[in-house]
């Protein structure tokens, strides 16, 4: 690290001490007044009386910062006219132009609605400040103490270096601690029920649609050094950092015809780029100069929102823990403020939202990356519409799934695949028929058996035996 990085980290560690200590002694920390689950850490103390607690929290915060300042983010550009290659040429995404600046900020309350007019209805990345800072994972989610509370729930691990082409493999908390300072993964998983407790909801989340859509949170660690493929996502997403950095570049969705993009399935929201973002080829994808960018640092207590289907390309560079919380505005794709008159907006744990798609100890699956369950009900009903009539039947509904699954044959036996589906959600005979009054009507448990039925869960199921040195190329070993 150079004289002028520092200097510069004195100054920002001098600052935060200062700033941060004032903040926590103006602050009434509620989340350690939760005595419904019995542990071995003391949690009826507020921050602000133990000094351990806020020396822990300003070195998480130093340590971040330390990190980030070694790399260089952003990239910096440099034309160079007596090149015969253009700028940025093999080196990583970000050197092929100048970026257009940062991603928006905002930091304290922010009212749901504020957060539907000014980002999400015009699909604009915000970066949100000390939106999760109250979150007790913040501070107490070492190694040790994620064993001890943790250890007995699985997880999912990627490769690093992500790789779309790679089965993930499940593992337990336990397990995937011992090794994941080791070996070349990281975490990326539903986050398991019991965590939530730990990770505070922005206020943006905290009513109306929002908080009624939030259909999955997702938990992700690593030692370091990960860095994602060019890609976006079907849901809003709302990434927060619980302990490290990670750097954001984002592009708005248009730029994707200058990328080489992989190909999707016809209604899979969903999608990511054959690009290298370690050594980009701008002499065979010379358009790629033409993708304009915005870029974001976030660090302890600070989320991103990230828009559906909106580009983007995400790195860390140490030990890193993050909390993504994926929601959808309602099927009219707007916002209804319902019950926010009548909401305090007072700190409130994960555990306290009604989320889709969740993960226990025991559950079979860890049901990851489905679609919201409300958005699925809207897609069935519309194939009323589609048809004109007040019911379908097993035909109907199996021509719109082998539409929707284009890379399954329609053979016989995947017909009686179908078939047995139909009937096991709308307890119907095989020749009967399904009103809209029906689907309307149709439990989210039942309409999760059709989203299970309809893609393959995220990772082996629970009793399959894990083999991770078969995770790897050999190259990789």
């Amino acid at each position: 690290m150079n004289v002028s990085k520092l200097f510069r980290l004195n100054i920002i560690i001098h600052l935060f001490k200062t700033e941060r200590n004032t903040e926590l002694q103006k602050k009434s920390c509620k989340w350690y007044d939760d005595s419904s689950r019995n542990t071995n850490f003391d949690r009826n103390e507020s921050k602000h009386t133990d000094p351990f607690k806020k020396m822990k929290f300003q070195l998480l915060f130093v340590a971040a910062l330390i990190a980030t300042s070694v790399a260089e983010f952003p990239p910096k550009y440099v034309d160079d006219p007596t090149s015969d290659v253009p700028a940025g040429h093999l080196k990583a995404f970000g050197y092929h132009r100048l970026p257009d600046g940062p991603v928006a900020e905002e930091s304290g309350f922010l009212h749901p609605k504020t957060f539907w007019e000014k980002y999400v209805s015009i699909h604009k990345p915000m970066v949100y400040r000390n939106a999760v800072s109250d979150s007790p994972a913040i501070v107490n989610w070492s190694d040790q103490y994620l064993v001890e509370m943790f250890g007995d729930l699985d997880v999912i691990l990627e490769v690093k270096r992500e790789n779309r082409t790679k089965s993930p493999q499940r593992v337990s908390v336990k397990l995937f601690i011992e090794r994941y300072r080791k070996e070349d993964v990281y975490a990326v998983t539903v986050m398991p029920d019991p965590m939530r407790a730990d990770i505070q909801v922005p206020s943006c989340l905290l009513c109306g649609t929002f908080r009624d859509f939030v259909h999955e949170t997702n938990f992700w660690m690593s030692s370091g050094g990960t860095r994602s493929v060019i890609h976006y996502d079907a849901d809003e997403n709302i990434h927060c950092i619980v302990n490290g950095s990670k750097d954001f570049m984002m592009m708005e969705n248009k730029f994707k015809q200058y990328l080489p993009m992989f190909s999707k399935k016809q209604f899979s929201g969903s999608g990511f780029s054959a690009l290298d973002p370690d050594s980009v080829d701008l002499v065979k994808y010379p358009d790629i100069a033409k993708v304009q960018w915005t870029y974001a640092t976030l660090y302890p207590g600070d989320c991103i929102y990230i828009p559906s289907e909106y580009l983007h390309q995400v790195r860390s560079y140490q030990r890193t823990i993050s909390a993504t919380m994926l929601f959808t505005s309602d099927t009219s794709k707007s916002f209804q403020d319902t019950g926010c008159n009548n909401t305090s907006f007072e700190y409130t744990p994960l555990s306290d939202i009604d989320v889709h798609w969740t993960y226990k100890k025991g559950d079979k699956t860890i049901d990851m990356g489905y679609m919201n369950i409300e958005v699925l009900r809207k897609n069935i009903l519309y194939i009323f519409n589609l048809r004109g009539e007040e019911f379908v039947t097993v035909k109907d509904f199996a021509h719109f799934y082998f539409i929707a699954l284009e890379d399954v044959d329609e053979d016989e036996e995947s017909q009686q695949e179908v078939e047995e589906l139909f009937t096991k959600v709308f307890n119907v005979a095989k020749d009967g028929k399904v009103t809209k009054e029906q689907v309307r009507n149709l439990s989210r448990e039942n309409l999760k058996v059709l989203a299970r039925g309809i893609d393959s869960p995220h990772g082996p199921v629970e009793g399959e035996e894990d083999d991770l040195n078969n995770f790897y190329d050999k190259d990789e070993l």
